[in-house]
């Protein structure tokens, strides 16, 4: 945080969860989608054993999400936002939801392929001076599709900061 500013920016980071794959990704970059007995799907690599399965991947997280909000004065604040998972990333769609005290609105961050961890960082300017609180959202619309055909989602981080 800038010398001077309101000293009340929080930021909280979320796990990211697989829920669900993409055969068809997981099939272009040389994996293959196996289910368990207990009807679990998971990821190996084509031509694996039959007993292949991944280290704490089935049941397990992918990666981490984050947002950090953080005022900067002239009604503007500092977003960074990003992931960092367990394989390259081959598609991603991510927003970062911004209330203040003037309403909401919404910063995308969607792109293409990159490695496993992505992060931008945005001055958002023409806010309304008071709390600003910021949430990428936990309901399936902020995800990366990993190369081996993951389809990872944010767990909701947020952040909360003073607008002045």
């Amino acid at each position: 945080m800038p010398a001077g500013a309101a000293g009340s920016a929080r930021v909280v980071e979320g796990e990211m969860h697989i829920g669900r794959f993409d055969a068809a990704v997981a099939e272009a970059h040389g994996y293959e989608i196996r289910t368990s007995p207990d009807g679990t799907q998971y990821s190996v690599r084509k031509g694996a054993p039959a007993d292949a399965v991944p280290m704490n991947e089935v049941d397990g997280t992918c990666g981490r999400s984050w947002v950090w909000e953080d005022g900067i004065g002239n009604a503007s604040v500092v977003l960074r936002t990003g992931f960092h998972v367990r394989r390259d990333v081959v598609a991603r769609s991510w927003r970062v939801q911004l209330n203040d005290d003037g309403g909401t609105s919404t910063q995308q961050f969607s792109g293409g392929s990159s490695g496993p961890y992505w992060e931008e960082i945005r001055v958002v300017p023409g806010l309304t001076r008071g709390t600003g609180y910021a949430v990428v959202r936990s309901n399936g619309s902020n995800f990366a599709i990993l190369t081996d055909g993951a389809v990872c989602f944010s767990g909701g981080p947020s952040a909360k900061t003073t607008i002045y």
